[in-house]
């Protein structure tokens, strides 16, 4: 049998944390053949003191790190060499580890449950998202039970590291150069992996994901998923690169618009988006009751994930500026 080092990140996860670690502990495969790291990436609430509670090897950073930073440092106390990294908000199966192991393959994404059958709010949002971005692959399903994550299917599949299996050295080897909590670490991590192996992604295995629902929560996960999607994917090449170019295009002309003739552009830059709002909202929905949940979701989730991008665009901006400063300097 496969001896597993399981590793939960967690920052302020006091909400989550009995439901995840009861799951983990009451796993039908021998408990001499795993074990649980909590890598505690310093909580301010009572994470730490939860924790405490169950028989689990708990490690405390003494400030912030970032989730890539938190998961590093449960790798290399791992006992074992096969890695599993579990999100706070996922709750395995009771027989994930045994399933894993019968499995034996390497690096391995279980389905993740994250849709209830919810016909209203942002769980029903998201998943209409997830339908339409990562069609055909999702949902995995009785007629697609499992696909092969490669290098040309990538930027088109649902991956992430809630729920990832894999060899220590592996994981090891596919670190981004730069990492901070700004890094779209989980992406570009996969991303270098499937260069080695191809991702299965198996509904043979399943774990639930406990999404955020309340406004404030999405918003603010949003707002910091923002950055995240820029840093890999609004670079030339990524493939929302274009749309990205298009609409610091708009934004162009609005505000040249608004020099010229400041009435007829906020009119005309008001109706553009109105109508991009309407064709976002048709493009995305499965019936007419969508309608109404993508026209209410929509604004917040989009205004969110904006301003987390415009986030990153002024660090790039600032980034660049003191390269240019430093640049100048050394040249004097």
């Amino acid at each position: 049998m496969t001896p597993f080092s399981v590793i939960i990140p967690v920052y302020n996860g006091a909400k989550n944390v009995d439901a995840c670690l009861k799951a983990l502990i009451n796993q039908d495969y021998p408990k001499d053949k795993y074990e649980i790291i909590v890598v505690n990436d310093g909580s301010t609430d009572n994470t730490a003191e939860i924790v405490s509670r169950y028989p689990v090897r708990l490690i405390n950073l003494n400030t912030n790190q970032g989730r890539i930073v938190a998961r590093n440092v449960g790798a290399e106390a791992a006992k074992y060499e096969t890695l599993v990294f579990n999100d706070i908000r996922v709750i395995p199966e009771r027989q994930l580890l045994s399933k894993v192991s019968k499995l034996k393959y390497q690096p391995l994404l279980p389905n993740v449950d994250d849709y209830d059958g919810s016909k209203w709010g942002f769980k029903r949002f998201f998943y209409l998202l997830r339908c339409k971005i990562y069609a055909p692959y999702y949902p995995l399903s009785a007629t697609l039970k499992e696909i092969q994550i490669t290098a040309e299917n990538f930027d088109h599949t649902p991956k992430g590291t809630t729920n990832l299996v894999c060899d220590r050295s592996l994981w090891l080897k596919c670190q981004p150069q730069v990492v901070s909590k700004s890094t779209s670490d989980d992406t570009l991590i996969l991303r270098k992996m499937v260069e080695y192996h191809p991702l299965l992604k198996t509904t043979a295995v399943s774990v639930k994901y406990h999404q955020r629902i309340s406004p404030i929560d999405v918003i603010l996960h949003t707002f910091q998923r923002g950055p995240l999607f820029g840093d890999y994917y609004l670079h030339p090449g990524g493939r929302y690169y274009p749309i990205y170019l298009i609409s610091w295009l708009f934004v162009s002309f609005v505000v040249l618009g608004l020099i010229v003739d400041p009435s007829l552009a906020l009119i005309s830059g008001m109706g553009f988006l109105f109508l991009i709002f309407i064709g976002v909202i048709l493009y995305f929905t499965q019936n007419l009751r969508d309608i109404f949940v993508l026209a209410t979701c929509l604004p917040v989730v989009a205004g969110a994930f904006g301003s987390g991008i415009l986030k990153w665009q002024i660090i790039q901006m600032a980034k660049a500026l003191a390269a240019r400063v430093k640049s100048f300097k050394s040249k004097k």
